[in-house]
């Protein structure tokens, strides 16, 4: 990661929108993804052709991102989401997302949890910008009512969100410094 930042800092290329298909879900696919859903994103992360958002926050949680309460069941082949995020950086323009939802909710609080990918085209999502004090809203509540996600876009294993979710952190952290300090 540090070596690309400064490559790309040298060659004077532009960061990627909110960086999030480079810093955070590309490297996550590499880790955790299938195949398949490598050969799917890769290439259009590192074209800039789609981008991405993040579901992790939540109404109600604070800090606790354990402590999600979207939900998600398996119905006929599909996850079925029901819930709610907020703070979700540029998902107005985002094309796909990466989202925690809580697939066993009989688990202990850092079990059960899963690891989404999903268009936000898909129908049941509805994004509400959340206007900041300077009338600009980067930020948004998303919604998610019977949201049908294949199977085979979980990344990593059911109910083992929780690590997925902690090594895309990690690789966010990489994209907070700047490059040129290096």
């Amino acid at each position: 990661e540090r070596i690309l930042r400064e490559e790309m800092a040298a060659a004077g290329a532009p960061e990627p929108l909110g960086g999030m298909g480079v810093t955070m879900i590309g490297p996550t696919l590499l880790e955790y993804g299938t195949e398949d859903q490598r050969q799917r994103h890769l290439s259009k992360i590192a074209s800039g052709e789609i981008r991405w958002c993040q579901g992790y926050s939540e109404p109600g949680a604070g800090s606790d991102l354990a402590a999600l309460k979207t939900s998600a069941r398996v119905e006929n082949g599909d996850f079925v989401i029901n819930g709610q995020k907020i703070w979700t950086s540029t998902a107005k323009q985002a094309d796909m997302i990466f989202c925690l939802v809580r697939t066993e909710p009989d688990a202990p609080k850092h079990g059960g949890i899963s690891y989404l990918i999903f268009s936000m085209d898909t129908p049941g999502i509805e994004v509400r910008p959340l206007k900041t004090m300077t009338g600009h809203a980067e930020f948004n509540e998303t919604f998610f009512t019977d949201v049908r996600v294949p199977l085979d876009q979980i990344v990593g294993q059911r109910g083992q969100g929780w690590y997925v979710a902690n090594a895309t952190l990690g690789h966010e952290r990489g994209m907070l410094g700047d490059p040129d300090a290096l």
